[in-house]
């Protein structure tokens, strides 16, 4: 089965945020991107992860490196969390 992917700047333009957040967030290693004819996709297993660093960031003001720390700290809980089971 093949992944549906959306571009950035269409997932962007929906979300009325900058291109460049998610970008940011790609070169930072806190998403996956896939580039073809030099434009961006997200996959859309991606796009609740993504949805939760624009609330992080636009309505919290957290910025790039708390982003980095925060998804760090929930992989961590989820990893302890599938250990206990």
């Amino acid at each position: 089965m093949k992944n549906i992917t959306i571009s950035v700047v269409q997932y962007c333009q929906y979300h009325q945020i900058e291109p460049q957040f998610v970008i940011d967030l790609y070169k930072n290693d806190l998403v996956v991107l896939h580039e073809h004819n030099q434009e961006y996709f997200i996959e859309e297993d991606d796009l609740k992860l993504i949805e939760r660093f624009i609330q992080f960031h636009y309505e919290l003001g957290v910025n790039l490196e708390g982003l980095e720390v925060i998804h760090h700290l929930l992989k961590q809980i989820e990893t302890l969390q599938k250990q206990r089971k």
